[in-house]
């Protein structure tokens, strides 16, 4: 090759690289969430978060207590599997799946209030608050209503608090024995037929891409200055083992649907490459 020739390609290789090495890599596409998302690998501890202000911003828990609500109710007798059967006493209430007798396990999947009331009196106050202290979960506070301080009463728990409390459970850490932390996952765990809301009606059960198992519960709090919604939960993937917390207290005014904090996680998670 003369030698001009072969100048003129050095220079074409050169600039080449040069530019090659000059543009950025592709950006990851963002996550679009309404609230505060959290997501763990429980592997590395590393902590993916949307919104720092957020997710420390401490909310009524609602129906996401009903983990540790339930890990309490099995830990202290005060339930003694996740299949004894609770008799309904004949009160109706809005949600149908409600009328009827409930076990631990189907009052954890249609969320039914009336028996997780019941746990509560039965558990009472003082050991109640003692449990949730050693938990730290929120601000460990049971005080008013026995039947709703999770509900529009005092207890509290930011989105960090509650992402906190399912690494440790997640990872065997709770003061707990293994039979109560299996017995509570398993009433977690999506199935084909299961319906993760009630009000809402969505099947959750997949399936997911590469196998993945989710595991969650929601929570709902409506007020007339916003709703509060959460999903929380755990993923196993082929990717690894993780939990997560999706949170959003919505502006006043007409009440969306889906449920916020379920759809914006199911999609989060989808962009994360889990489900």
């Amino acid at each position: 090759m003369p030698q001009p020739h072969r100048v003129l390609l050095a220079l074409t290789l050169v600039v080449s690289t040069l530019c090659a090495a000059a543009e950025p890599p592709a950006a990851k596409p963002a996550v679009s969430h309404p609230g505060c998302f959290l997501l763990m690998d429980l592997e590395t501890g590393t902590v993916t978060r949307n919104d720092a202000a957020r997710c420390a911003k401490r909310l009524v828990p609602a129906s996401s207590f009903k983990v540790p609500h339930a890990l309490i109710a099995l830990e202290t007798g005060v339930v003694s599997s996740t299949t004894e059967v609770r008799k309904w006493d004949g009160t109706k209430h809005f949600i149908e799946m409600w009328n009827q007798d409930q076990t631990l396990d189907t009052a954890m999947r249609r969320s039914a209030m009336w028996f997780f009331q019941g746990t509560a009196k039965q558990i009472g106050r003082k050991r109640m608050e003692e449990w949730l202290k050693r938990f730290r979960y929120g601000n460990a506070d049971a005080s008013g209503d026995l039947t709703r301080f999770w509900r529009g009463g005092p207890l509290r728990v930011s989105p960090d608090e509650q992402l906190d409390f399912l690494a440790r459970m997640y990872r065997g850490e709770l003061p707990v024995s293994p039979k109560t932390l299996e017995a509570v996952k398993a009433t977690l765990v999506q199935g084909p037929d299961t319906v993760a809301n009630t009000r809402d009606g969505i099947n959750m059960g997949g399936p997911w891409k590469d196998g993945a198992v989710l595991s969650c519960k929601t929570g709902t709090y409506l007020q007339p200055k916003g709703d509060i919604t959460w999903l929380v939960g755990h993923v196993t993937s082929p990717r690894g083992r993780y939990v997560f917390v999706s949170a959003v207290q919505s502006p006043p005014g007409k009440r969306p649907k889906p449920q916020p904090a379920l759809a914006s996680a199911l999609e989060a998670l989808k962009a994360h490459g889990l489900l």
